[in-house]
């Protein structure tokens, strides 16, 4: 059984290949390792990496995913214009003239509404480079327990 579980894990990482984030490492096999068994150990610190880490560089990445109302495409900018507007015209019909008040408070609105949807992005993109480094610190994380895992398996880590 052992040994059918070590093939799953070589044929796994035969076909699948290594991510673009891990083939910045290289393995020599020091003590004259085939490399049957180097693909074996491998896969193996590969398996014990993954558990020390937590992290999978198979696995894709989970990016936070934001509805069209989060990007502000559900009319953030117009509804604070059109919300602007409806203020400014009540607002001046008590002073007598109300679509000059809905003038100003549509320009108003539309203003706050900019501003609103900039800090909403800027908060994004916060996001997305907090979601980037997170994953980068991961990987590094991973490759510095298959490199150890390797080293003591006998392998020139490079």
């Amino acid at each position: 059984m052992r040994f059918i579980w070590t093939a799953a894990i070589v044929a796994a990482a035969t076909v699948v290949g290594i991510p673009a984030e891990a083939q910045e490492i290289f393995f020599y096999p020091a003590r004259g390792q085939s490399q049957y068994q180097q693909n074996n150990d491998q896969g193996q610190c590969h398996m014990w990496a993954v558990q020390q880490t937590g992290y999978n560089p198979f696995a894709p990445p989970a990016y936070p995913t934001y509805s069209s109302q989060e990007q502000g495409y559900g009319g953030g900018l117009f509804r604070g214009a059109f919300g602007g507007a409806a203020l400014g015209a009540v607002g001046g019909a008590i002073g007598g003239n109300a679509g000059k008040g809905a003038a100003i408070g549509a320009g108003v609105g539309l203003l706050f509404g900019g501003w609103r949807r900039h800090r909403e992005m800027v908060e994004q993109e916060q996001q997305q480079q907090q979601a980037t480094y997170q994953q980068q610190q991961r990987n590094q994380a991973y490759q510095s327990a298959l490199a150890a895992c390797m080293r003591g398996r006998g392998y020139t880590v490079g």
